[in-house]
């Protein structure tokens, strides 16, 4: 007759990361958001103005649709900007 061995418990679970790696982690993501908002004032305005720049093209309007196209990326911008400091 064999005898079985007493069943083992099982181990207990993995803590996951502390407190203060996870406090890390998030400021780390609050900064790459902050980084991105200067390139949101930069591209914004430039996509605009590209859109606004083929309106024209098709339209033969030069230069009001491109210079509506950068009010309107400005405008993206700045409300990326109060959107992230919510």
């Amino acid at each position: 007759m064999s005898s079985l061995p007493p069943p083992r418990e099982p181990a207990p679970p993995h803590p996951g990361p502390g407190p203060k790696k996870k406090e890390k982690f998030r400021e780390g993501v609050r900064q790459l958001n902050a980084a991105s908002l200067g390139w949101n004032f930069v591209t914004a305005p430039l996509v605009g103005g590209a859109l606004g720049y083929g309106a024209d093209w098709l339209l033969g309007s030069y230069p009001w649709s491109m210079i509506v196209g950068l009010f309107l990326g400005f405008v993206a911008a700045f409300v990326d900007l109060i959107r992230s400091v919510r």
